[in-house]
């Protein structure tokens, strides 16, 4: 029922960096196909920098798709945050944010923005900065409609963001803006932190539900930590999803053990779940 991706880098990343396979795009898509996924997706930045027409080439001589674009290399390494107190980093975090769906677009694929929304100072400035924020989105959205791309929205746990951290602040977040190509992006590790009843937040928002990342309570495999992927998988059935989902983990014990264990694993529970419904 479900297609399943799996997250891989194009660089030198550290080991606790959740990408799963690094390497170049070429290796990257051929251990993928060897470990029986169906897509790839990139955590990456400075997409002009990449080869769109390589990297169709590499996931279609694998028989692979891409599933998404992860965008937090351009904050953690290129220092770009949508909400900066300068509006010169703000323009350029946005401007670079368009070249990731033009690169998206290419390759049939969303682009998430997650830790390039950046933190609040503190709570009096929630206000100002979603603001900002809003602004970013809809601009981001028009050029979005302009190329045919599409955008995505994560929650992300207290530990990395002081806000947006719950499935129901980002879904009510992108109703109220109701930008025709945003949709939420859900993260089970963030929402084993965060959510008291996730299963039931995966369901009240399935309106605006656009991409799933798998990954453990210790961010390790799934089936690595504590997390009830069975209750997931009812709620994403119930919840008429039908689009990728993608393990995005450490790469423990090692790249080819985690991304083989994380696909037999995501399978197995399927398959359960499926048994269990009749």
């Amino acid at each position: 029922m479900f297609k399943y991706g799996i997250q891989c880098g194009l660089e030198d990343l550290s080991e606790r960096i959740p990408a799963i396979f690094r390497g170049t795009i070429r290796s990257v898509t051929e251990a993928s196909r060897k470990a029986g996924y169906d897509a790839v997706e990139l955590y990456i930045r400075d997409p002009k920098k990449l080869d769109a027409k390589e990297l169709q080439s590499a996931a279609a001589d694998n028989g692979l798709e891409y599933c998404g674009i992860c965008t937090g290399l351009e904050y953690i390494f290129n220092k770009l945050c949508v909400t900066s107190d300068d509006l010169t980093v703000r323009q350029a975090a946005v401007d670079k944010l368009k070249e990731h769906l033009e690169l998206g677009a290419a390759l049939g694929c969303p682009v998430v923005i997650g830790t390039m929304r950046g933190n609040l100072p503190d709570s009096s400035y929630r206000e100002e900065y979603m603001a900002r924020l809003a602004d970013g989105l809809r601009q981001l959205d028009t050029y979005a409609a302009e190329i045919g791309g599409a955008l995505l929205v994560e929650n992300i746990h207290q530990y990395t963001s002081n806000y947006l951290c719950t499935v129901a602040e980002v879904g009510d977040y992108i109703r109220e803006l109701a930008l025709p190509h945003l949709k939420l992006h859900i993260d089970t590790h963030s929402m084993h932190i965060e959510d008291k009843y996730p299963a039931d937040a995966i369901r009240q928002y399935k309106d605006v539900l656009g991409y799933v990342h798998f990954s453990d309570s210790n961010r390790g495999y799934p089936g690595a930590g504590s997390i009830d992927f069975k209750a997931y998988y009812h709620a994403l059935i119930d919840a008429g999803y039908q689009g990728y989902i993608t393990a995005e983990c450490q790469p423990y014990p090692s790249q080819e053990e985690c991304a083989v264990r994380s696909l037999e694993y995501m399978k197995s529970m399927e398959k359960v779940v499926m048994i269990e419904r009749g």
